[in-house]
């Protein structure tokens, strides 16, 4: 059988869960794949002949090669295989948008803390204690946004990325809770409250996590919650360890889908009946 009939024949089967955590080799791997469908996106808008079609399979086998099962670039893949050339051009530019994108930098991380990765896939996270202020959520974000930030510059704190909103989960459906600003180190200020925000110190934390870009609406968020939901029901290793939370880690002068945000769930390792943890 020849190689591009193989493939073909591999790219019809159903696609599975999307379950897989985001490995480190990963990363340059998504890169090798962009690379492979960018240079071959001409072709896909007019793949004349058969030289154009043999093109296009070609580079849809070698950018599978690199995108390992289980992960949202490679499901995504393997729909627009099942489309005819002609008819996959903008789903194709969108996946190597998606592969190559980075969010805007506008401030910088606090000390020892993790930000973007990879897009749309499941990352297992680890924080460290890290400290913030935040506020309570009352009607619009920007009555939580301005306490935060006057507070930062009267104690002359440089803005940070990403802004933490938390949720509580009291109804059928998650809320907001409160808004944080993360200090850039612990070695900043102090804990405590001041007026109607509070300075506290997180605790060390394990997260399933998931990022986006565009706007962190109530319907995309939803559907992340879910998405992370049902892959700690399936594990056999983590439990949810406290309610969702949202990182935003744009300002409102970023726009449409250059703006970055995450969907996490804190978890913890999940106690055998002997109490004893469970290993992976």
């Amino acid at each position: 059988m020849r190689p591009s009939v193989f493939v073909w024949l591999l790219l019809s089967l159903p696609v599975t869960a999307q379950d897989r955590l985001l490995q480190p080799a990963d990363l340059p791997a998504r890169t090798t794949a962009a690379r492979t469908l960018k240079a071959v996106l001409e072709v896909v808008r007019d793949p004349t002949g058969d030289p154009g079609r043999a093109r296009w399979r070609a580079a849809l086998e070698e950018a599978r090669k690199h995108l390992p099962a289980g992960s949202t670039a490679r499901a995504t893949l393997d729909g627009i295989a099942q489309r005819p050339a002609e008819r996959a051009a903008s789903a194709l530019a969108e996946l190597v948008a998606d592969l190559e994108f980075r969010p805007v930098r506008e401030a910088e991380l606090p000390d020892g803390v993790s930000g973007f990765q990879a897009l749309d896939e499941l990352e297992l996270r680890a924080y460290p204690t890290y400290r913030l202020v935040r506020t309570k959520m009352r009607g619009r974000s920007t009555a939580a946004f301005w306490p935060l930030f006057r507070h930062i510059q009267s104690h002359d704190i440089t803005m940070t990325t990403p802004v933490q909103i938390d949720y509580r989960s009291d109804g059928a459906q998650p809320r907001e809770a409160s808004m944080a600003f993360l200090y850039g180190s612990r070695a900043l200020g102090a804990t405590g409250r001041e007026g109607s925000v509070e300075v506290v110190d997180v605790p060390a934390t394990s997260v399933i996590t998931v990022g986006s870009r565009g706007l962190a609406r109530p319907d995309r968020i939803a559907a992340m919650r879910s998405r992370l939901e049902g892959w700690i029901a399936r594990s056999p290793v983590w439990r949810s360890a406290g309610p969702m939370r949202v990182m935003e880690y744009n300002s409102p002068f970023v726009r449409g889908d250059r703006r970055y945000f995450e969907v996490q769930i804190p978890v913890a390792r999940r106690e055998a009946k002997t109490g004893k943890r469970v290993k992976v």
